[in-house]
C-alpha cells in the first residue's frame, strides 16, 4: 500500500525543494493558483446554468455578442474580462456579483 502525506508535509517538501524562492514569491504563486481555481469554478457553474436552460454555446455567444469559441474558453475558466462575465450571466438570466474581502470587512457590487 502506498504511503500518504499530510498537506502540511507536501507543502514543506515543496519549500525544501526550492529554497531560493522567497516567501513573497510563494504567496504570489498561491494567489495565482487560487485565482485560476476560482475562474475554473465560475466557468463550470456558468456551463451548468446554460445546460439547465437547454442553451448551446452558440445561443449564449449570440446573446452576449462574442464567439462560440470564447464561450467555450469562459466555461473552461479562461476569464479575462469582468464585463464579459456580467453579459454572460445576464444572457442566462443570472446576475454576477463581485465582493472584496479584507479582514472581517466585506464590500460588494452587483
Amino acid at each position: 500500500m502506498g504511503e500518504y502525506s499530510s498537506w502540511a508535509e507536501v507543502k514543506r517538501r515543496m519549500r525544501e525543494s526550492a529554497p531560493d524562492v522567497s516567501d513573497a514569491e510563494w504567496e504570489r504563486r498561491k494567489q495565482t493558483a487560487r485565482t485560476a481555481t476560482e475562474a475554473h469554478v465560475l466557468g463550470h457553474h456558468l456551463r451548468e446554468i446554460r445546460e439547465e436552460q437547454n442553451l448551446t454555446q452558440a445561443d449564449v455567444a449570440k446573446a452576449v455578442g462574442i464567439s462560440q469559441a470564447r464561450v467555450s474558453q469562459v466555461e473552461r475558466g479562461e476569464i479575462h474580462n469582468l464585463e464579459t462575465m456580467r453579459s454572460y450571466a445576464a444572457a442566462l438570466g443570472a446576475r454576477l456579483t463581485v465582493s472584496i474581502e479584507y479582514g472581517d470587512r466585506v464590500g460588494g457590487a452587483a
